[in-house]
């Protein structure tokens, strides 16, 4: 008779904590097949119509034809050419330029090359959850430092456990700017610091700017490389997704790191089909009128949420660049508990502070996906619940 085998999951796996957006997936196909209509405030899924500018035909054979190596150097030159006109930076796009079509997936191979077994990557506390599933799937070990309202969501750099004599240094630190979840921005003077810190300790600095493309009230935003001597020691994520809803963007900073995420890709066969590769250039040619179209409808939409979110009394904080709302959780809530209310009575999804770390509790995030007619619905809807959370608390006689 042959015995069922049985095979543990992997150590790594089980280093990984629970995701609260697990749950949120499951509860919303839960309530959509009994016929709630959901509306999802959560994760970032943009409107498509955002893309309507500049969508071209699609012929069939590029649909699925491998990327044309010629048209691969094309999209790293048109990369460079909007570096140096968005923000006076100026690279070689033939070996400081990696473009990429996959949000997560490129960090998960950025780290797959860099780290070893053992290495410390530092990882800021709330951040995009991805940050610290790559490493530890990369098999390093993770030190979160804390992001703080009070501070403005900047990080002490002199205040890391590593950052002690003796102690171990991190080989990876993240940054990520405008900040997710919070859209907490910074300047130039901060990334000054960080050089300076990087530099000393020998630290590579990998700095995801995609909130950039979406900027409210004459904000200018800023990037690490324009600091002096950051090339050298930092790598910055440029990203279209959130601004237009394509999964494109590309990796910059020092040709060998460049070289070895690369070699990773080939490794793997991780190459684009023609259609996005054409459809990335497109956008990037026809950038300055794309982003200012998609800016005004952001905007219109974010002072739709913040007039609303004032109704229900809520406090929010207005963010200057970014696709995300940060909002302090009602008292005598959870975030996790709130986001399972809301789902349950409203059928409206945000997403829980504490799904970004253990310091994004007392908060959640709203993403500015769908139009402001909807967004004013879904907040229509938290209107009319809000009876439910503004009960005075009676304890247990």
């Amino acid at each position: 008779m042959i015995k069922k085998i049985i095979i543990e999951k992997a150590e790594r796996l089980q280093k990984i904590p629970s995701s609260s957006f697990v749950e949120t997936r499951r509860i919303k196909l839960s309530l959509m097949r009994r016929g709630v209509d959901i509306i999802d405030l959560g994760d970032l899924n943009p409107d498509p119509s955002l893309r309507d500018l500049f969508i071209l035909p699609v012929d069939k054979s590029d649909m699925f034809a491998p990327c044309d190596p010629s048209t691969w150097q094309e999209l790293k030159r048109e990369s460079g050419k909007w570096l140096q006109l968005k923000y006076d930076i100026r690279v070689r796009p033939d070996t400081e330029v990696l473009p990429f079509f996959g949000e997560r997936r490129v960090l998960h191979q950025l780290l797959l090359s860099l780290l070893n077994a053992g290495d410390l990557a530092a990882v800021p506390d709330p951040c995009d959850p991805t940050y610290r599933t790559a490493s530890i799937l990369a098999g390093a070990e993770v030190e979160v430092f804390p992001l703080l309202e009070r501070n403005d969501y900047l990080p002490n750099l002199t205040a890391l456990p590593s950052s002690g004599r003796g102690a171990k240094l991190p080989k990876i630190l993240f940054l990520n700017y405008p900040h997710d979840p919070t859209s907490a921005v910074t300047d130039l003077g901060f990334y000054r610091e960080v050089v300076e810190w990087a530099g000393k300790k020998n630290v590579l600095v990998i700095n995801d700017v995609s909130g950039n493309e979406i900027c409210y009230d004459d904000h200018v935003p800023v990037s690490l490389l324009q600091t002096k001597g950051a090339r050298k020691l930092a790598l910055e994520k440029f990203s279209f997704f959130a601004l237009t809803g394509i999964q494109f963007g590309f990796l910059v900073g020092d040709k060998s790191v460049i070289a070895q995420t690369e070699s990773l890709q080939q490794i793997l066969g991780d190459r684009p089909s023609q259609a996005p590769v054409l459809q990335a250039l497109e956008l990037l040619r026809r950038y300055s009128e794309i982003s200012h179209r998609n800016n005004l409808e952001f905007t219109l939409r974010r002072a739709t949420l913040l007039k609303e979110l004032f109704k229900l009394n809520w406090k929010a904080r207005k963010p200057k660049a970014g696709p995300f709302v940060w909002v302090k959780v009602p008292a005598r809530y959870s975030s996790v508990g709130f986001f399972r209310m809301l789902l349950r009575k409203a059928g409206v999804v945000i997403s829980p502070g504490f799904g970004f770390g253990e310091h994004g509790e007392g908060y959640f995030r709203i993403a500015l996906n769908p139009p402001a007619e909807q967004l004013r619905q879904a907040m229509e809807r938290l209107l009319s619940h809000s009876h439910i959370w503004q009960r005075r608390y009676r304890p247990k006689s």
